[in-house]
């Protein structure tokens, strides 16, 4: 017998496929929300005002902190409609995570700004929901630049060097204080986005690291 009190909607999972440019974390997250039914939700970057001008050369020094802090307005405005989701009982998957804001803020803008920044970022986010799983995906540096020129997006054709080298190593040091529970799947021999094999062994390895629980709450709270 009912006893009248309202019923509680369980919360939704958020899982965040994350990694540098060119790893293959944007086809891998929406083959698992398709697996699971849970809702894709991709990064919004090319609403970015100062992406184009970031790109240029010598762009990084003079457009980072504006683009940084351009990224981060929409990133918030992401989670919230991700936190309404999650209230729903909805689960998503997206191919970004918060975090990874400050992982790109700490090459692209120097030392005093980025102490606003953190500021900033705290006070954003303070109190708003953060991944419960994170997939992160590598590859080496040379099958990075490699993928990125075959995919020949025009303001990604400068990217340096040394800037790809630097958010590899942004993303490593995860491995060691992750902010979510992680995965970590080395791509340097899994071209998800072109490999019908890779996609399937990439995917098989997410599913497999979720706990019984988690899965259950995908499959049983999503369409």
């Amino acid at each position: 017998m009912s006893d009248g009190a309202p019923t509680m909607t369980p919360r939704g999972t958020w899982i965040a496929c994350v990694g540098p440019i060119g790893v293959g974390k944007s086809t891998l997250a929406a083959m698992v929300a398709r697996r699971t039914g849970a809702l894709l939700v991709p990064e919004r970057f090319g609403d970015n005002a100062f992406l184009n001008r970031f790109y240029e050369p010598g762009g990084i020094a003079r457009w980072g902190f504006q683009t940084e802090v351009a990224f981060l307005t929409q990133r918030v405005d992401q989670v919230r409609e991700i936190e309404a989701l999650l209230a729903e009982g909805r689960s998503v998957v997206t191919d970004f995570a918060p975090q990874q804001n400050l992982i790109f803020a700490q090459i692209t803008v120097d030392g005093l700004e980025y102490q606003l920044y953190d500021q900033l970022y705290a006070r954003l986010f303070h109190g708003l929901p953060r991944p419960d799983r994170l997939i992160c995906l590598d590859a080496d540096l040379r099958k990075i630049m490699s993928r990125i020129r075959r995919r020949g997006r025009e303001m990604e054709s400068t990217i340096a060097v040394e800037y790809l080298r630097r958010l590899r190593a942004g993303y490593q040091q995860w491995r060691a204080a992750p902010p979510a529970p992680a995965l970590w799947i080395d791509t340097s021999k899994l071209p998800i986005p072109s490999d019908l094999v890779a996609r399937a062994n990439a995917l098989d390895a997410v599913m497999l690291s979720l706990e019984p629980d988690v899965r259950e709450a995908l499959f049983g709270r999503t369409g």
